[in-house]
């Protein structure tokens, strides 16, 4: 039976809409999962302490050659090939123009950003694991910066695409940090963004256990395409749409790649991605 959280002044309110009702979805140890009963976004209702967790995120046990087609690590493989889809994607969204330039937020050790240089994407980083950045910056020669969004709207800088992939979730207010993204976007810069998917097959066949989905110590947010769909559009960003892409990879059978296309058809895949555009002169 959900437990109804109201009117506690230690428990936080919607961060999309602020309304402290709510019904419990998921506990796990301490932590309370919650679905909004107003806009019906799930989310964490007693968020731990940031200060420290992320340093111990990204435990780094690779080389940055190891990074490539046909890595000797299984997980760098795939990754790999999952970064050349994204650079494909960008190349079908926008026009490379000469002094084209894109931000990933969140780039943690910089594979992303790798495979843009690789393609000829010129792009940037901001992190706060400074573990993480020292390894981009070593391994690959990347400009990542230990900066928030908030920092580089003061330093007056634009981008033409800003990325999101796995970070999003991670944030405690999503909303504030969409409308200051789109202050950084040039006028019809794009933003593409990915997030777990709570609606996912693998999800619901886990048990509300996928740990990869709703880790409550490091996320925040937990979407589906409804509730993705309508924070972006609550954030300010105009030309809001799923993107069907599902990443098909050379070590998974063939039914495992149709089982993917076919979830991600209807929204039930692992990942949901999105594009939304800055529309503001």
């Amino acid at each position: 039976e959900s437990k109804k959280f109201n009117n506690s002044s230690t428990l936080r309110p919607c961060p999309n809409c602020k309304s402290r009702e709510n019904t419990l979805r998921i506990k796990e140890e301490e932590f309370l999962i919650v679905r909004c009963k107003t806009c019906g976004l799930t989310y964490l209702l007693n968020p731990p302490d940031e200060s420290e967790i992320y340093e111990d995120y990204y435990k780094i046990e690779f080389r940055g050659d190891d990074y490539r087609e046909g890595s000797k690590f299984e997980h760098l493989r795939e990754i790999f090939e999952i970064n050349e889809q994204r650079t494909g994607l960008i190349k079908k969204f926008t026009s490379l123009k000469e002094d084209f330039i894109l931000l990933d937020i969140g780039c943690g050790s910089g594979l992303f950003l790798r495979s843009c240089k690789d393609a000829g994407i010129h792009g940037e980083g901001i992190d706060v694991s400074t573990n993480a950045l020292n390894f981009a910056r070593k391994e690959f020669g990347l400009d990542v910066y230990n900066k928030t969004t908030k920092d580089l709207i003061n330093e007056g800088r634009k981008y033409d695409m800003i990325t999101m992939w796995h970070v999003l979730e991670h944030i405690t207010e999503p909303i504030d940090e969409l409308r200051k993204i789109i202050e950084l976007l040039s006028p019809n810069g794009y933003l593409m963004v990915e997030v777990p998917n709570l609606n996912s097959i693998k999800f619901r066949l886990s048990g509300n256990k996928w740990r990869g989905g709703n880790h409550p110590l490091y996320h925040r947010s937990f979407f589906t395409s409804k509730t993705l769909r309508e924070t972006l559009i609550k954030s300010g960003f105009k030309d809001v749409g799923r993107i069907k892409f599902s990443y098909p990879l050379s070590n998974k059978s063939f039914i495992y790649n149709l089982l993917k296309i076919t979830f991600n058809l209807f929204s039930a895949d692992a990942f949901l991605n999105f594009t939304a555009r800055n529309t503001n002169d």
